[in-house]
């Protein structure tokens, strides 16, 4: 029952609730010491506090109150009951505002989860720009491979979660919005053989050595799937557990790695890695945003969502989200 706490057993009737309202009028008149002056603050008639009062005492079971002539005066028992009531209170306007504040967005915390690529490359920077608009609101990203993130948010440990790949299978169970399409590319170091061979077969590359991350990795399964469609077995030559790995290995001249185009921008740049050049090599995936179907979602949570769908436009631009302004 709203604004009622079930009672400890002992005294009262067994299965009774806490009257905060009543809680609150012996409170009042406690501080003004007076049955009248307690209806005055309140605005009801003296009668009323007295009943309130009295339904009290019975609850409990105690006396608050020596009535005599002179006035009022506590009791040991009222004095403790006094106590709690004003912790009960203070710890009730807190309440009210820790819930504004976060209605207001003053406050929040968001739990996300993103598989590698998108937990890389996407959301840290989304992230960041959304803490410049929402100081007040925490952050926390957690990183796996798909297969996890899609348990994770199953399971409810996560608000909001990014993957590599659009899960059909999930479809009765998570809300899923496909949000950017991502390009996985074959790259090798400029100096490897492969990167000065000209147009390759897909069966070259894979006599080469591929480099890819581990199975239940969103970016190796899309790889392979298309490998297969171009008639080619995908052996793995080296098996690594990040992309950063993979392109330190790809760099190392230790084979050709399978990677998204959006992690390796700035070794493009500075001239560390190359792009092949493979006869139908088109490979795209989805970075898919799900949630589940019936997640509620807190003011900072629906405020992050909002804030993640408007900058997808700004990704699909095919502008770095540092080189923008924050939104207002």
């Amino acid at each position: 029952m709203p604004g009622q706490a079930r009672r400890a057993s002992g005294g009262g009737s067994s299965g009774s609730q806490l009257n905060f309202h009543q809680l609150h009028i012996f409170q009042t008149v406690a501080e003004h010491s007076s049955f009248s002056r307690a209806a005055e603050a309140l605005q009801i008639t003296q009668p009323a506090v007295s009943i309130q009062v009295q339904e009290l005492e019975k609850f409990l079971g105690v006396t608050l109150f020596h009535r005599r002539t002179r006035g009022l005066r506590i009791t040991e028992a009222g004095e403790a009951v006094l106590a709690y009531s004003k912790q009960i209170f203070v710890l009730s306007s807190r309440l009210l505002e820790t819930v504004q504040e976060m209605e207001n967005l003053r406050s929040g915390h968001l739990i996300l989860g993103a598989s590698t690529t998108p937990g890389e490359y996407v959301l840290p920077i989304v992230v960041g720009r959304f803490r410049q608009v929402y100081p007040g609101i925490r952050a926390e990203l957690v990183i796996g491979n798909t297969r996890s993130i899609i348990q994770r948010v199953l399971n409810r440990d996560m608000d909001l979660g990014m993957v590599g790949e659009h899960v059909d299978e999930y479809s009765s169970e998570l809300e899923m919005v496909d949000y950017q399409d991502d390009e996985i590319v074959l790259v090798a170091a400029p100096s490897h053989s492969a990167a000065n061979a000209g147009r390759l077969t897909a069966q070259h590359v894979v006599d080469v050595g591929l480099l890819a991350r581990e199975e239940g990795s969103a970016t190796r399964r899309a790889a392979e799937s298309l490998f297969k469609q171009l008639g080619v077995v995908p052996l793995i030559a080296i098996e690594l557990g990040s992309n950063q790995a993979v392109k330190q290995a790809a760099m190392a001249g230790g084979g050709i790695g399978i990677i998204s185009r959006l992690g390796i921008t700035a070794e493009l740049k500075a001239g560390l890695l190359t792009v092949l050049d493979v006869e139908g090599w088109e490979c795209r995936r989805p970075l898919t945003l799900i949630q589940p179907k019936d997640r509620y979602l807190s003011p900072s949570q629906r405020a992050f969502r909002e804030f993640l769908m408007n900058e997808r436009s700004t990704l699909a631009d095919g502008r770095n989200l540092s080189d923008t302004s924050p939104a207002p």
